[in-house]
């Protein structure tokens, strides 16, 4: 069984909310969890379903699985940490309150009987050369700028210098 996470850090909104909607696709399959998510109309339906997509694009990138094989593990609602505010009261007054924010950990796994291939890291090969023997001459300036048409291709600066210089080709008006 292959796992993928993914997690959200200082949603902000209240942790009691987003577990509402945590618990109904708590163990679903995601493709049905995928489904029932847009016709959710909680506030954090949106921020789960995009946390959802990236917990599998996470499995699908790192160990080549199909969306179909996948599912829910578990996903975690803690309390991250409270905005204290103050409401402006009577006579002067204030009064406090807090927003709060929550943290989103989302965990997948492969069903059962799914057989998954692991990508192996190739480790590239790096041809070493020589610096110390160098038997061709150094390329001049002008042969670096042509284009692939062969005509040399001028820098602004230069352009700029050389038609200062020869003002000629300039028309008068």
């Amino acid at each position: 069984m292959v796992e993928s996470k993914a997690k959200l850090k200082n949603l902000r909104i209240s942790s009691k909310k987003v577990r509402l909607v945590a618990d109904a696709i708590r163990g679903m399959d995601v493709v049905a969890a995928l489904a029932k998510l847009p016709i959710t109309f909680k506030k954090s339906s949106p921020v789960i379903e995009k946390l959802l997509k990236s917990a599998v694009a996470n499995a699908i990138d790192k160990h080549g699985v199909k969306e179909e094989d996948l599912k829910i593990k578990s996903i975690v609602v803690n309390k991250a940490m409270d905005l204290k505010r103050w409401k402006p009261a009577a006579f002067g007054r204030a009064h406090p309150f807090r927003k709060a924010s929550s943290h989103v950990e989302i965990v997948l796994e492969t069903k059962e009987g799914v057989k998954v291939t692991t990508k192996k890291k190739v480790k590239e090969e790096i041809e070493t050369v020589d610096l110390t023997k160098t038997d061709q001459k150094p390329k001049s300036k002008s042969d670096d700028k042509k284009t692939s048409d062969g005509s040399s291709k001028k820098s602004f600066k230069e352009a700029i210098t050389g038609a200062v210089k020869n003002k000629s080709n300039v028309k008068k008006g």
